[in-house]
Order: C-alpha cells, then sequence, then structure tokens
C-alpha cells in the first residue's frame, strides 16, 4: 500500500503512563525508518491488551507518516492537519478501526474555517492535540474531514494520496488556502 516506506522498520517500544486515555498509548513517526511506542503497563489488561487493540492500527498512521515524511514535511499548521488527516484515514480504513481524533463533530466546518485564519506557526500541540478551551484533536479532526472530502471527490485512498501535495488535496476538498 505503501510502496516507499523502507523495507526496515525499527519499533522501539517503552513504558510511560504519558499517553492517551483512550488507548494507554502514544506514538511517534521518527524518520526515516522508525516508530516509537509509548504504552501505559499499569492500564487494565497491561500491556498485552493494549498491543491486541491499538499497535496495529497505530503502525498503519505512523507507517503512513514515515512514508509521506519522503515526499512533503509539515512546515505549517494546515499542512500538519493534513499530514495527520491523511494518516487517521489510512489507519481507520486499512487497519479497519475508529480513532476518535478521526471523527468530526458537526461544527466541523466552523473549525476548518478558524484553522484556516491561524497563522502558519500556530502552535502545533494546541491546534492538532489538545485546546486549553477543551477540544481535542482539533488539527487532526479538520484534517481528516479535508482528507475524507478529497477521497470522495477524487476516488482516491489515503495511500494513493501519500504523495499529493497539501494544496492539490485542499483544492479536491474545496478548501483551497
Amino acid at each position: 500500500m505503501l510502496p516507499m516506506l523502507p523495507s526496515r522498520i525499527e519499533l522501539t517500544v517503552r513504558p510511560s503512563t504519558e499517553v492517551m486515555k483512550e488507548t494507554g498509548a502514544a506514538a511517534t513517526a521518527m524518520p526515516p525508518t522508525g516508530v516509537m511506542w509509548t504504552v501505559d503497563p499499569s492500564r487494565p489488561g497491561g500491556v498485552s491488551e493494549t498491543v491486541r487493540t491499538w499497535l496495529r492500527p497505530t503502525l498503519f498512521h505512523e507507517l503512513h507518516h514515515l512514508a509521506r515524511n519522503q515526499a512533503h514535511v509539515p512546515q505549517s499548521l494546515v499542512e500538519r492537519a493534513v499530514f495527520e488527516g491523511l494518516a487517521t484515514a489510512f489507519e481507520r480504513d486499512f487497519a479497519n478501526t475508529q480513532p476518535p481524533w478521526g471523527q468530526y463533530p458537526e461544527q466541523i466546518e466552523s473549525w476548518a474555517s478558524e484553522l484556516m485564519r491561524l497563522p502558519p506557526d500556530a502552535p502545533t500541540r494546541t491546534w492538532i492535540y489538545s485546546h486549553p478551551d477543551g477540544r481535542r484533536w482539533i488539527g487532526m479532526r479538520v484534517g481528516t474531514y479535508w482528507v475524507d472530502r478529497a477521497i470522495a471527490k477524487s476516488g482516491r485512498s489515503a495511500a494513493d494520496l501519500v504523495t499529493t501535495p497539501v494544496d492539490e488535496i485542499l483544492s479536491l476538498a474545496g478548501w483551497a488556502k
């Protein structure tokens, strides 16, 4: 699905309680060939339950990041939102999961407009993961919304769009910058 991935991927697993409460885990792509997966060993069901439930979809998400990173390293908040949206759609569609950061609310268009108005260097952690007003995953949900629209318009999958420039994805989504 992502032929540009390196032939060898190094998965590093580390214990920590600094994970998403929904999954008991967190992950980071470490280009060009690594994925860091953090798992909370104190959760009910332990590491083995988290592995059974979340490792596969997490790897789909992070491997999409590694593949896309070869062509497009996000430089702005909007680019980061598309980067996350592509990986989330890939995770959802190919690992057959429903990550909460890929489910967007009714007001997603107002969130998208809000994101587009921000400066390119707006704080990523605030807008992608956790906003001080209590909203979570704004950028990830907006990015997934844009990618879903681009997929619907183009008939291409998140795997097919892995090297597509952000401007083209936004154009397909009807959200040109």
